[in-house]
């Protein structure tokens, strides 16, 4: 009885040093951010005309068309929030096109830590935005 007693206690602790050892799936996303902008062609709950990514890691943001519908998607990179000053722009037009834009492009790109970054992200055709999505998030890493 012993020997079981203290294997199980065993097996106890090395699972429990596996568990704290581990970061949790929260922790690994909190600086992983997502956002998406509308389609209003009235493709569906989630039909998105374009999705991007925020990685803090890194100021990783990039932005895609994943719609057929003949706008492209424009993203302003902002401080604050989605109505502060703005950083910089990028389009990309085209379903499944992607761009992207990070810290080790210099400048602007790399964005200021521990301070809201604002992201406004919209569907663009003409130089008319359409369907936008305002996010923020604090950027500390």
């Amino acid at each position: 009885m012993k020997f079981t007693m203290r294997k199980a206690l065993g097996v106890a602790a090395a699972v429990t040093a596996l568990t704290v050892a581990l970061p949790s799936p929260a922790m690994a996303s909190d600086s992983y951010h997502e956002m998406n902008t509308g389609d209003a062609v009235g493709g569906g709950f989630f039909d998105y005309s374009g999705e991007a990514t925020f990685t803090e890691h890194g100021d990783i943001v990039k932005i895609c068309d994943t719609d057929e519908d003949g706008h492209a998607v424009k993203m302003w990179v902002k401080l604050d929030g989605p109505k502060g000053p703005t950083l910089y722009t990028f389009t990309r037009g085209g379903e499944g096109n992607c761009a992207t834009r990070r810290a080790s492009d210099g400048g602007v790109y790399n964005l200021p830590e521990n301070r809201y970054i604002g992201f406004l992200f919209c569907r663009i055709r003409d130089g008319h935005e359409s369907e936008c999505g305002g996010y923020r998030f604090y950027n500390d890493h």
